[in-house]
Parts: structure tokens; sequence; C-alpha cells
């Protein structure tokens, strides 16, 4: 998930809360720290004021921007909360892990000190959420060692070890790198060091050769984009009981925009439903769209589009690792009074159809075409400035 899918809330009572003393009711962590980010929930209660809780949710890029995003509900964690946090975490196929106090505050300034080392500004908020950073703790160095483990999900293959290794890597992320790694071999971690705000879109994982002590070495073909640059890297890396134990740069070279769209594309199946219904009353049902079908929302110039992520980050361990193999489908609502639901598979998009009749909006919807499609279509059309559907395809055929 992209910071640009998050959107701001402010909510509850305005009234100003600096000053009055907070107690520590709950907090919780996504495990996803081997995907580069993190979600924190903490959970506060007050004694005084109209408002008396505080939930506050900061998003984490482990990477480069660190402490990058905070806001912050007041009141009951009612509708409002259950929003924001579906933005801030529904994307990232996690588990909650819960801290304590002593946790959390350790968590927040952990990140906090990578804005200050790269001379970045923390997010807005920080007369709600400074509190929380002063008199930081200091944890021993086990129990900075189990708690920056509970971040990272358990590793129980050696394609996802593979997988996460070189995506650590080309995130110059090596703090989580080396996480994955043997501390009794030595190898280089920063072989891919150039690469800034690289995006690790594809990897095929194949056995190069097995040792006699149970290590297996990989040859890995990776498609990496980098300012709207392709290039295929191959590196090896060596595997010891689900243990990185050896990395090497084989070989690199540039492809063509072309030729990425090429190894990148995936089947859409789609199916397209007439919106029987004004657009106040939609408006009002537009929460079954992320609450009921577990999606987040952008909005786009002819329409809001809605994706619907997986409950977990499984697709890290295939052979075949795709970045977008996270996403379960899409659902486009356009403005002009049509539901196009998509799936990259035959079983995901009767998946998609099954949710879409089991929800309230089912009587508003009529479905009246059904697709395959070997290339992509639909971000086509949502950029093609079409208002239907059936037109956009007529004028593609052409």
């Amino acid at each position: 998930m992209n910071k640009e899918d998050l959107k701001i809330v402010t909510g509850g009572l305005v009234s100003d809360i600096n000053g009055i003393k907070k107690h520590f009711e709950s907090a919780y962590v996504t495990d996803t720290r081997l995907m580069g980010v993190l979600a924190v929930y903490v959970h506060w209660t007050m004694n005084v004021g109209a408002c008396r809780e505080l939930h506050q949710f900061f998003y984490i890029d482990c990477e480069e921007a660190g402490l990058e995003t905070y806001t912050s509900v007041r009141g009951p964690f009612g509708k409002e909360a259950k929003h924001v946090e579906q933005a801030l975490v529904g994307g990232l196929g996690a588990e909650k892990i819960s801290l304590s106090e002593t946790e959390l505050r350790w968590l927040i300034d952990h990140w906090r000190q990578l804005n200050e080392k790269h001379s970045l500004p923390l997010p807005a908020g920080f007369d709600e959420y400074g509190f929380i950073l002063d008199n930081p703790p200091v944890l021993d160095y086990e129990k900075k060692s189990c708690l920056l483990d509970s971040l990272c999900v358990e590793i129980k293959t050696d394609y996802q070890a593979v997988n996460y290794f070189l995506m650590r890597c080309f995130g110059r992320d090596y703090e989580a790198a080396s996480r994955l790694t043997d501390l009794n071999y030595d190898f280089p971690l920063d072989l891919y060091d150039s690469y800034v705000r690289a995006t690790f879109c594809k990897n095929t994982i194949d056995v190069e050769k097995e040792y006699g002590d149970n290590s297996i070495s990989y040859l890995c073909e990776s498609v990496v984009e980098m300012n709207g640059q392709h290039e295929v890297i191959v590196s090896r890396v060596v595997v010891k009981a689900l243990k990185i134990i050896g990395f090497e740069y084989c070989s690199g070279f540039a492809i063509s925009s072309a030729e990425a769209a090429m190894m990148l594309r995936k089947p859409e199946f789609t199916t397209v439903y007439e919106v029987l219904v004004d657009d106040d009353i939609l408006d009002d049902n537009l929460g079954e769209f992320t609450l009921g079908l577990n999606t987040i929302m952008t909005e786009h110039e002819s329409g809001r589009l809605f994706m619907a992520f997986k409950k977990t980050n499984d697709h890290v361990k295939e052979r075949v690792f795709m970045l977008s193999n996270d996403v379960s489908g899409v659902y486009f609502l356009t403005d002009f009074g049509q539901l196009i639901v998509m799936s990259n598979t035959d079983t995901g998009i009767r998946r998609l159809e099954a949710k879409v009749a089991a929800s309230p909006l089912s009587p508003f919807l009529l479905p009246t075409a059904r697709y395959e499609f070997l290339e992509p279509v639909l971000f086509e059309f949502i950029n093609s400035g079409y208002e239907d559907f059936g037109e956009f395809l007529e004028a593609i055929k052409q």
C-alpha cells in the first residue's frame, strides 16, 4: 500500500487535549516489517473533558520516510475510526501484534530517529502525539531484538526468505534484511545501494545447486522499476535453514516499457453492472464498499476505485513473486452509473461477484456483461476519458 492511498481524517471534538493526562489502554503494530511498512494504533483514555477517548494511527515507511503519516479520532471506536483503520491497515495483509506502553513509546521513537537522521519532517499533529516521545524508554538488547522480531512475519519457506530479502535489499533497508541472514556468514547487503525508491515488481526463483550441507543456491531474476525505468537484475542467493548465507550480483540489463509491460501483465476477468439508483442514495451506501467489501478507496477523475486486498502476504511465498498479487480484486464505481468488478483469476471474479450479490447494494445493481482480457484493460478505461465501458471496448477494437 502507498502513502497516496491514505486520507487524513480528523474526528470527534476538536477541543485542545494538550496537558490532559492520557491513560494507556491498548496498542498494536502490524507484522509487516519485511514489507518495509508498519501501521501502529494506540488507544488512550482521559479523565476530563467532553471527549474521553483518543485513537491514534501512525503509518511508518521503514525504508526512507520514517514516521510518515499520523491521524486521530476522538470518541468511541465507531465508523469513523474503522474507516481510518481500514485505509491504514486494510492493504497490508497483516496480523496485529499487541504492544505494551513501553514498547509503543520505544517503537515510535525508533522511527522518529530515522526522520531526524535524514532531516525529514515529522507528520502534522505533533502537538497531539508528541507526548509519546517524551522521555523515550531504553530497551536492553534482548527486549529490543524480541520486539523487532515480532514485527516480522515467520519465515516458512526458502522462496519467502529470498523474496523478502531481495525486497529489503532493493529498498536499502538493511536493518530488516539482516534479520533474514545467518550472522555466522559474512557478505555485503548493499549490492543494490544505487537503487533509490526502487519498486521490486517481480521476482522469479530457480534452483541453481543443492549442496551437501543442506544449503541451496538460487538464481533470481528480478524486475525492478526506478524513476519510470525498468531493469532485469539476476542475483544469486544461498539459503540454509531458512536463513540467507550468501548473496551475489550476477548480471543486469535495462528493458523497455513495452517489455516490462509484457513481463508484468496478467489476465483480467471483468463483470459490468448497471447502477439502478441515484447518486444520493449510492453515496449514502459507499461505506459498504470500504468496510463491507474490505477495500481501500482512491478518487479518480471519472469515478471511485476500491481495491480489495488479500488478508495475508502469502504471495511472497511463491516461486514467481509479483508485487501486485496482494490484490484480490478491484471495484470501479463510475460517475456515470456503472460498477466494474475485476480480478486476475476466474476464481477471484466469482468470489467478488458473490460478495456483491450478498451485499446490501445487490438490489441496486444489474449485471450486464462479463469479459476475459489477456491484456490490462480496466486501468486503461479509467484513464481514457470514456464514460461507458462498452463504448471504450468498441473504440479499442478499431
